[in-house]
């Protein structure tokens, strides 16, 4: 699995491995943390304390070429709507991370997120991975909008320029020299 700028933010963990390997590009730069959702409810056994003990039954380390092995940081914040399961990606110098996540117990991530948060029910239910995306860092975000013009949305390629003129998504052209006549007068373009 790989999470990279443009790509799929919500990685599936109902999978019959016992270790998942995801490439991470741009940790804290593009991505600040991956969290645990789900369509169970404590209702269904997803408590707080059930999230606490899937997070003592889950060990992942990071790898980097520049930085070498470090243990990934799994914690669970409790909030008034339940509890988040919180995955680091480490720290904003690595430009490219593996992150490997293994379940402790030698269950796949089926059979421990079943037996841990839906208190074995055969039911079916969807539980996954959510990246979320980095706020923080300088490169999170177009320079002088501190949104990228998009709520957030967007971020940069590192290395990437700006004022080009290129589309960047969200439909608008930058390059304000197209759609002003040479009088000054504003065309939108149509002809």
């Amino acid at each position: 699995m790989s999470l990279f700028k443009g790509g799929p933010t919500l990685l599936g963990l109902m999978i019959d491995v016992s270790e998942l390997r995801i490439t991470v590009n741009g940790p804290q730069m593009l991505f600040e943390k991956l969290t645990l959702v789900t369509t169970l409810s404590a209702f269904d056994g997803c408590t707080v304390e059930h999230m606490r003990d899937l997070a003592a039954s889950v060990e992942g380390t990071i790898h980097c070429s520049l930085m070498g092995v470090q243990r990934a940081q799994i914690s669970v914040q409790a909030v008034r709507s339940g509890g988040h399961l919180e995955v680091g990606l480490g720290p904003p110098s690595m430009y490219q991370s593996e992150l490997v996540l293994r379940t402790r117990t030698g269950e796949t991530f089926r059979e421990l997120l079943s037996r841990l948060l839906a208190d074995g029910a055969p039911a079916p239910f969807f539980a996954g991975l959510h990246a979320v995306t980095a706020t923080g860092h300088r490169e999170s975000h177009h320079a002088g909008n501190p949104d990228g013009g998009n709520g957030g949305a967007r971020t940069l390629d590192s290395g990437h320029g700006h004022g080009n003129g290129h589309d960047h998504g969200g439909g608008h052209n930058h390059d304000h020299a197209a759609g002003h006549g040479h009088d000054g007068e504003h065309h939108d373009g149509r002809s």
